[in-house]
């Protein structure tokens, strides 16, 4: 189990912090569970329902972050997926 925190990445944006999602597990669950809360995230981060995320990389594959294009409204936005801990 992961937990990963996604920031807006862009000399644009005004408060970066997207959110956390924790608890994700490595299997097809945790796959569509996190795209799911992901998206739910960016909706509320950039107050819009319009928000397509096509490729979510495999966040278990041991990279420190992963960085992604996503629509927001027709408009491409970066964002990072950073793995992070909680205690």
């Amino acid at each position: 189990m992961k937990h990963f925190t996604v920031l807006e990445i862009g000399a644009d944006s005004e408060s970066p912090m997207v959110g956390t999602i924790d608890n994700v597990t490595n299997d097809r669950v945790g796959d569509i569970l996190f795209k799911e809360r992901l998206i739910r995230a960016l909706k509320e981060h950039f107050d819009n329902e319009d928000v397509i995320v096509n490729n979510i990389p495999d966040l278990f594959a041991g990279s420190a972050y992963d960085d992604i294009s996503v629509l927001v409204d027709g408009h491409p936005y970066e964002i990072r997926i950073i793995e992070t801990w909680i205690y």
